[in-house]
């Protein structure tokens, strides 16, 4: 979606990654947005205003008390002039300053009078992100609805590898659309999403699974939460953290998953079947390990069972189905559509790069039994789930 109009406070904070706002900004501007900057002093010592202003057109924020004061209160009014305050990069000091109510400087003094959305794009040293006291402000600000971006793994200013790399731009794009343009389209619905692999014992120790991370379904939910759904996440095992909101319902082994989806169902309005469940389960899973020396010549396998086919009798809402595959002939997913009496099915591939299980971004097909198909190009999961939402509320007429 277009940013055209759209007023965004842009507050860089003191990290090696504060010129990476360079770029972040240009973005912003290329989709229409009108950008503003703000800058902590800390900041300063990395970019000079002089670059942000050169970038913007528009004077650079830094002193809370200038030395040529106007008239009214500044910061009151700064606050009140923007659809959105994006603080990138934000340090562990303006998380903890955010969520505990210290403003002592202008950014953090704008951050606790706006009542516009803000959106937190962490880049700090790994060991901060994972500091307790930086957790806490974490979950403080999402708690209260001030989402904070996961940092991306990889090569830190200290040459460590870990989590803390500023996120890439277009990422945060996709994040900022998403607080400025999601429509309320699924208000009074109520949502059940599946997401992540199942996990099949083999013994105590040992399972059967598949690589999906379950970030797919961990953002249709979000977005639905975004979109005004009353959501209830059905999530096999993965390494994400619960979408703000959603109603948690955790579960390993397929049997459990159509336990708790046959539980959930007969209050929902939408079902969508993103988790990656697993097609084959050990047709006897033992007490205690297996022993190297006693290791199987083979071992026996038998159906898990078909959650859609399962439910899709007793429920009279709207399911979505997913669909992993290898190459771009969607007849199979045509076939898979018909088979399991879905309404709609979301066809991605194994085979792209960048796109289905253990990738930030997709490429996905949308067909639906009315015969219809329509493709989305490859974007960020949050951007594709956006696109899957709107389509579906505009295709039922929600």
């Amino acid at each position: 979606m277009s940013m055209e109009n759209k007023r965004i406070l842009v507050g860089v904070c003191g990290s090696i990654a504060a010129f990476k706002a360079c770029e972040l900004v240009r973005a912003l501007q290329r989709e229409g947005a009108e950008v503003s900057v703000a800058m902590t002093g800390a900041a300063t010592q990395f970019v000079g205003p002089t670059t942000f202003a050169a970038l913007t057109g528009n004077q650079v924020m830094v002193q809370q008390f200038p030395d040529h004061p106007g008239s009214g209160v500044p910061h009151v009014e700064i606050a009140e002039a923007f659809d959105l305050v994006l603080v990138a990069p934000a340090t562990a000091n303006i998380l903890g300053k955010a969520a505990h109510a210290v403003a002592d400087d202008l950014l953090s003094t704008i951050l606790s009078i706006a009542d516009c959305p803000v959106l937190f794009v962490p880049a700090m040293n790994h060991r901060m992100w994972n500091n307790p006291a930086t957790r806490d402000a974490v979950s403080r600000l999402r708690g209260w609805g001030r989402p904070v971006m996961e940092p991306d793994v990889g090569e830190l200013a200290t040459r460590h590898v870990g989590v803390g790399r500023f996120p890439e731009v277009e990422r945060i794009v996709s994040e900022v659309q998403n607080l400025l343009g999601m429509s309320q389209s699924y208000s009074g619905k109520r949502v059940l999403v599946t997401a992540g692999p199942t996990r099949e014992p083999l013994d105590p120790v040992r399972f059967l699974s598949n690589r999906s991370t379950g970030r797919m379904g961990y953002a249709l939910a979000a977005s639905a939460k975004d979109a005004g759904a009353e959501v209830t996440l059905v999530s096999g095992p993965v390494d994400l953290e619960a979408p703000i909101g959603c109603r948690m319902v955790e579960v390993e082994t397929a049997e459990e998953m159509l336990a708790a989806v046959s539980r959930e169902l007969p209050e929902q309005d939408l079902l969508i079947m993103t988790a990656a469940v697993a097609d084959f389960q050990p047709a006897a899973a033992e007490n205690t390990k297996i022993a190297r020396s006693a290791a199987p010549a083979s071992i026996d396998l038998k159906p898990t069972p078909d959650i859609i086919k399962s439910v899709r009798e007793g429920f009279s809402g709207t399911l979505v189905a997913f669909a992993l595959q290898a190459g771009d002939d969607l007849e199979p997913a045509w076939e898979k559509l018909r088979e399991k009496g879905a309404d709609y099915i979301v066809v991605n591939r194994y085979d792209e790069p960048g796109a289905g299980f253990e990738s930030k971004t997709n490429h996905v097909w949308i067909l639906s039994e009315g015969g219809g198909a329509i493709e989305l190009a490859r974007d960020s999961k949050s951007a594709i789930a956006r696109e899957i939402l709107e389509h579906l509320a505009k295709d039922r007429s929600w």
